[in-house]
């Protein structure tokens, strides 16, 4: 599908803001011998609204397990690395494993990148959920069934690498949900719209350490 081939280039704008109002960033990570082999970035945002507040939720995180290629230079023994780069080694000399090649095969030499983002508000919306969908979308030509809950696209990538690229679009009001949890909720009004898209592509070929 066009819509879902230009989802490599425009995933980050989905999710990426210049961040307002309070917020909290954090991000994480897991190094390899031939670059990162998962990373992880969270963003958290709240902003108040008239007669409410609303909490913006967006992540991104990038898998790439690659079997890592010998150095021809041994390092030192008397230099520790950090945490995350023993959790890397260890990775990779189980990836030496012909069972773990075998069992991890779909995910070994790609590179997954997933990015997502949640809305959700107690103030008065006249649109309810639909207010919250991020207004990216539209770039690229995705327009939401209103009458729809949970929608989703998938399709091939165009360009030079095979892959292939998926979209699932989560719309819910206070009153699609149970009677229980409305009341748990309180008086206030409630919408919540979920975003998430992930590429999965073939990974370049990595780059001989040393």
């Amino acid at each position: 599908m066009g819509i879902l081939s230009r989802l490599r280039d425009a995933g980050e704008k989905i999710v990426a803001t210049r961040l307002r109002g309070e917020a909290l960033s954090f991000s994480a990570g897991i190094p390899g011998s031939t670059g990162p082999l998962w990373q992880l970035r969270v963003d958290l945002e709240s902003q108040p609204q008239a007669d409410g507040e609303q909490l913006r939720l967006r992540a991104h995180w990038r898998l790439s397990l690659r079997r890592a290629l010998p150095s021809p230079e041994k390092p030192s023994p008397e230099s520790r690395p950090a945490l995350p780069a023993r959790v890397g080694r260890w990775i990779e000399q189980r990836l030496d494993s012909p069972l773990v090649q075998l069992l991890a095969a779909p995910l070994l030499n790609r590179d997954i990148s997933t990015w997502l983002e949640l809305r959700s508000s107690d103030a008065a919306l006249d649109e309810g959920s639909k207010a919250l969908v991020p207004e990216r979308l539209s770039v690229l030509g995705i327009k939401p069934r209103p009458d729809r809950q949970v929608q989703s696209w998938a399709g091939e990538l165009g360009g030079a690498k095979p892959g292939y690229a998926m979209l699932t679009l989560l719309q819910l009001d206070k009153s699609q949900l149970p009677p229980a949890l409305q009341k748990s909720l309180g008086p206030k009004p409630f919408q919540l719209a979920a975003t998430i898209a992930s590429v999965i592509e073939d990974a370049q070929p990595p780059v001989r350490p040393g």
